[in-house]
């Protein structure tokens, strides 16, 4: 678990957070009568070791288990067996924007890659730790970036699919990498979208609806 000012923030990554609460959900069925066997899963030598008992704190931190027992909270249920990837999405978002850092950082930066200058500025004025937030703005940095990816921001999908190919998403004003990206060109209408199995369903959507009113 990192530290700056009075702000603490999980090191762990996202997608290791959510196989640990996959493992919690479905392998132990939501709650650990053995500690041993539960950390030997995960990777660590027993429940014991420092850095099992620094990635409890990390899960616990992004709220997937209950702050005293082994048990797995709504949030961890959600990630391990989402009913459809915009609720996966969704919790994904809430998890991350829960660690009030993490929170007030997307709320001051306009990207979600920052220089380095950018975020040593609103760190700082963050935290109003000046000495760490110089020394481990670069090591910060990278955890949030890496956390802030997994944001997926969409506009209302029920109201696109509806809307067929007049609405598509706006991906933060940003442009991803070519190699991202789903490209469609409807008559005059060009659509950028995220390649992610929510775009894919309201592009499949989109076909759908057109070939029906053909």
């Amino acid at each position: 678990m990192g530290k700056i000012g009075s702000y603490d923030y999980p090191e762990l990554s996202v997608d290791e957070s959510i196989r640990v609460a996959e493992t919690l959900v479905n392998d132990f069925q939501k709650n650990v009568n053995d500690t041993n066997e539960f950390a030997s899963r995960i990777g660590h030598k027993s429940s014991s070791s420092g850095t099992f008992l620094v990635k409890m704190g990390n899960i616990r931190k992004y709220g997937l288990m209950d702050k005293r027992e082994y048990r797995a909270t709504k949030r961890a249920e959600v990630l391990a067996n989402p009913k459809t990837s915009q609720e996966k999405n969704q919790e994904i978002k809430e998890m991350i924007l829960s660690i009030p850092l993490f929170e007030k950082l997307n709320n001051r930066l306009k990207t979600k890659s920052p220089t380095i200058e950018q975020f040593k500025t609103q760190l700082i004025e963050i935290t109003g730790d000046r000495e760490r937030g110089s020394k481990e703005a670069e090591k910060i940095r990278k955890i949030y970036i890496d956390a802030i990816a997994h944001i997926k921001e969409t506009k209302d999908i029920a109201s696109q699919t509806n809307n067929g190919a007049d609405n598509f998403f706006n991906m933060d004003n940003e442009q991803p990498n070519t190699e991202d990206l789903i490209l469609f060109k409807l008559g005059k209408t060009n659509l950028s979208l995220e390649k992610n199995d929510a775009n894919l369903d309201v592009l499949i959507s989109i076909l759908t609806n057109l070939k029906g009113k053909k």
